[in-house]
């Protein structure tokens, strides 16, 4: 049987635990969706590729992350948000520096802007961070 002191003792210890797990949690975690959210960002901005789209797929190597073949062999990862505007046999373009994804397809030409995608997803995880 334990006495008052020992459960008192266990009591202190399970709130620390609590407490640690807590900040940990939002002091690393949090902040890491927003860092994440802000590399990608970047790293769709620093990326280039171009060629004709012979296979779509997703790379269960990967994590499940959406991929696309080029007919060159070469291939790039493409964010969930603008691979589903894609299609095998489209020809795509996307110049480093740069924004804009272009996409051909039968004669027509769609650009898919990328930093709407990513700013309204940091602006939402920087609100919800604020609202704590």
């Amino acid at each position: 049987m334990l006495t008052k002191k020992t459960t008192i003792n266990l009591l202190k210890i399970g709130l620390f635990l609590t407490f640690l797990f807590w900040l940990i949690r939002f002091a690393i975690v949090e902040k890491s969706t927003l860092n994440l959210l802000r590399s990608g960002f970047q790293n769709e901005i620093d990326s280039e590729y171009k060629g004709v789209i012979v296979k779509k797929f997703y790379d269960h190597d990967n994590h499940n992350s959406p991929k696309i073949i080029f007919a060159d062999g070469s291939g790039t990862g493409i964010n969930g948000k603008f691979w589903g505007q894609m299609e095998e046999g489209d020809s795509i373009s996307k110049i480093k520096g740069d924004s804009i994804i272009q996409v051909f397809k039968g004669g027509k030409r769609i650009e898919i802007e990328i930093a709407p995608f990513y700013q309204k997803a940091i602006q939402k995880e920087i609100e919800k961070k604020n609202k704590r």
